[in-house]
Parts: structure tokens; sequence; C-alpha cells
């Protein structure tokens, strides 16, 4: 489970991301504490919290070849975790 900013309601929410519109990343943090570090450093204030399951990021990695994997917690150990590592 991560927990991603997102800036919209229901269907209409869009991700925080990195990269270009044929390789992209979307940015994730691992908690809560992580998320409220990560929203200060990146400076952000209109975006929410939305947990998001491992299953959602592992069938956005099978079916989007724009999207090249998350970046976990990027205030502090800015891990990137490929779509490889995301396919269950």
């Amino acid at each position: 489970m991560y927990i991603c900013p997102t800036i919209g309601e229901d269907h209409e929410k869009d991700f925080l991301v990195t990269g270009s519109l044929d390789d992209f990343k979307i940015i994730a943090f691992s908690n809560m504490d992580e998320y409220e570090k990560g929203l200060e450093y990146l400076e952000l204030v209109d975006y929410k919290p939305t947990e998001v399951s491992d299953e959602l990021f592992s069938e956005l990695a099978k079916n989007d070849d724009a999207f090249s994997g998350l970046i976990l917690d990027i205030h502090s150990d800015k891990k990137i975790i490929t779509k490889e590592e995301l396919i269950i």
C-alpha cells in the first residue's frame, strides 16, 4: 500500500508525476508521516492523500507502456521502484 498525492475528485483524480508523457513515474510515499514531510518538501498544498494498492500499480505497469515506475519518499530516500518490480 502506498500513499499518493492526488488532485481532483472520484474518477477525475490525477496523480503527481514526474517525467514526460511517454516516460513518467508517479510520486508515492510509504506512510502518512512521509507523505506530510514530502508535501512540505515539494511545497504542495492542494493535493489530497490517496491510498493506492500494490495491485493497482501492478496493473498500470502491465498495461501502460509510458509508466516507468514510482519514486518513493522523494524528500528523503528517493527510492526508484521500476515497473518490473511492481508487476505481481
